[in-house]
């Protein structure tokens, strides 16, 4: 076998391996969770969210950090969204009144992802989660 079947062999370790968790959680029966299969709020709990879904889903993990080292670090009591709409950044008085179940809405994502978020450390929990 020369350079290039090594070569095909590594690439194809390294493939199996970065996929692993996928195939694994699908060969498991466990569903891959996607944006879809989310409970989202009761329509009639708001109206809109503070920004955008698809911005919220990629960033709201930055959005909580630059809230907490505004409103906690700096003193900075508001936050203006992008269509212009003026909130005061708390995670508790903002997200928390539509999002209101950490099992059904937070730990889905945030265990697929296996990432442990510290917002509970100080915040309390949201209605069925531990």
């Amino acid at each position: 076998m020369g350079d290039r079947g090594k070569a095909l062999v590594g690439l194809g370790v390294f493939i199996l391996l970065v996929t692993f968790p996928l195939w694994g959680r699908l060969a498991g029966g466990q569903p891959v969770p996607g944006r879809d299969d989310l409970v989202y709020p009761d329509p009639a709990k708001a109206t809109d969210c503070i920004e955008a879904r698809d911005w919220m889903t990629a960033n709201h993990m930055n959005l909580l950090n630059r809230w907490r080292d505004d409103l906690v670090r700096r003193g900075v009591t508001e936050y203006v969204s992008s269509s212009g709409k003026r909130y005061y950044p708390s995670l508790t008085k903002t997200c928390l009144d539509c999002h209101d179940d950490r099992d059904k809405f937070c730990n889905r994502c945030h265990d697929y992802a296996h990432v442990t978020p510290t917002c509970w450390e100080c915040h309390t929990t949201p209605g069925g989660g531990a």
